[in-house]
């Protein structure tokens, strides 16, 4: 009998999670995502390293583009096979999958390159991902199922964003972890992942994005936010939130439900989400979430943007708080607003997330006083705040505590990817020092290892 790994993507990277399991039966893929960044994005335009057609079946962690947004390219190329994940996982990514497909048709057709690729090229259409949608299977956390003969799975809650999940895989005579995205132990509005489990995995694929980092009291960064939404609308400007459409959104909107509750905010200040997507997206969040009449993401004061001539009225107002995509500020609607209104003194601009680099999001964090957006240059004169305390990743010490979990009796090997090498290294002598005395692997991409 032999197992193996190979790591195709988010390996000394952290986005393209993909990787391809192989059995003396079966042959499975975890995650299929697109690649993000100046540096990794030409990977998207490359063939496959491997042949889809001898795809079994393919499982997902969770739905965020990074992890789900090369499924209909893997369609595209002949992959006929299931797509197993769980119910909230499919809602989303059906949005993440034809939003992706239908920006794409829009770029091709108007000449537009990928941006840091730079090249014009259309990886999948609307149809691809229709294709795709039609193979996905639902399965239902902690029940064991059989995708094929020799490999048994139990998806378990990863507390990352809803419907996130670690799966469990035994194949042969090999118990795998993969840890999907890691979410926070301590959620506001989803339940953090599981600290029991009777799992006793011989291989365990973790996470290790912010290894070594600790972040900041995420109810801190709710205070500084809500005072510097005070601030800024008590001198007559507005404040804009570049945000993801995916948990952060959510996470925002709630926030703000419980500030306007208890005074934070007024009760009268219009809060404002010009992003189809989030709203999208925000609709599953509460059909999960909420209890009867009482709605963790509506409250008086909310508007839902729903057309772009409407969202270029909102940019000429002030006395507001606009949440919008995207959440690095490198397109949709977001750009528009800060077209509109960074030369103003009187504004906010608050970033609630990773800013990668070669974004419009990075260069504002890091105080350019300059900036292009549309070939236009402009002066950057609002406020920019950059609030650390809202990820919806674990940091280093809940690695620990969900590594932790596991009876280490039979562990063999640790894979550290999903990060920059230096993040996993981090976290790697962070294991060490807590009598982790197995093989800790940084894995290179392409790398397969027997197990």
């Amino acid at each position: 009998m032999a197992v193996s790994i190979k790591f195709i993507g988010a390996a000394h990277t952290v986005t393209g999670s993909c990787y391809i399991v192989k059995s003396d039966q079966s042959t499975f893929i975890v995650d299929c995502g697109m690649y993000q960044g100046p540096d990794v994005e030409i990977r998207n335009l490359e063939n496959f390293t491997f042949d889809p057609t001898e795809i079994d079946f393919v499982m997902l962690t969770h739905t965020h583009l990074d992890h789900v947004g090369l499924l209909p390219k893997l369609v595209k190329n002949g992959f006929t096979g299931p797509i197993f994940m769980t119910l909230h996982t499919a809602q989303i990514a059906e949005i993440i999958l034809l939003d992706s497909a239908k920006i794409q048709e829009n770029n091709f057709a108007e000449g537009k390159p990928w941006k840091h690729a730079k090249k014009i090229a259309l990886i999948y259409d609307k149809n691809d991902a229709h294709d795709t949608i039609r193979q996905f299977e639902i399965v239902r956390l902690h029940e064991s199922f059989r995708p094929s003969l020799d490999v048994e799975v139990e998806f378990v809650n990863a507390g990352h964003v809803l419907g996130a999940a670690s799966i469990h895989v035994k194949v042969e005579d090999k118990k795998i972890v993969f840890s999907g995205d890691i979410g926070r132990l301590k959620q506001e509005l989803i339940p953090g992942f599981e600290t029991q489990t009777d799992f006793q995995p011989n291989v365990i694929l973790t996470e290790s994005l912010y290894g070594g980092q600790i972040h900041p009291d995420r109810h801190q960064s709710v205070q500084e936010l809500m005072e510097i939404i005070h601030d800024t609308i008590a001198r007559g400007g507005s404040v804009y939130i570049p945000s993801f459409s995916v948990q952060r959104t959510q996470e925002i909107l709630h926030d703000f439900k419980i500030a306007k509750q208890s005074g934070a905010l007024d009760a009268d200040l219009p809060i404002v989400l010009d992003s189809p997507m989030a709203q999208r997206v925000t609709d599953i969040y509460a059909d999960a979430l909420d209890d009867g009449a009482d709605s963790k993401l509506n409250f008086p004061g909310l508007h839902y943007i729903r057309n772009g001539k409407k969202s270029q009225q909102i940019s000429k107002r002030t006395g507001l708080v606009v949440i919008a995509g995207s959440g690095m500020a490198d397109g949709g609607r977001i750009v528009g607003h800060l077209a509109q209104n960074i030369s103003s003194a009187k504004n906010a601009i608050v970033f609630v997330g990773y800013q990668a680099e070669a974004t419009l999001g990075r260069a504002l964090v890091e105080g350019a006083k300059m900036v292009t957006i549309d070939e236009t240059v402009f002066e950057v004169r609002a406020q920019v705040h950059h609030l650390a305390g809202f990820s919806a990743h674990g940091d280093t010490n809940d690695y620990q505590i969900w590594i932790d979990r596991f009876d280490r009796t039979n562990l063999e090997k640790v894979f550290l990817i999903h990060a920059e090498p230096a993040r996993s290294e981090l976290y790697r002598q962070q294991l060490i020092r807590n009598g982790y005395n197995m093989e800790l692997i940084i894995p290179d991409r392409e790398e397969e290892i027997m197990l």
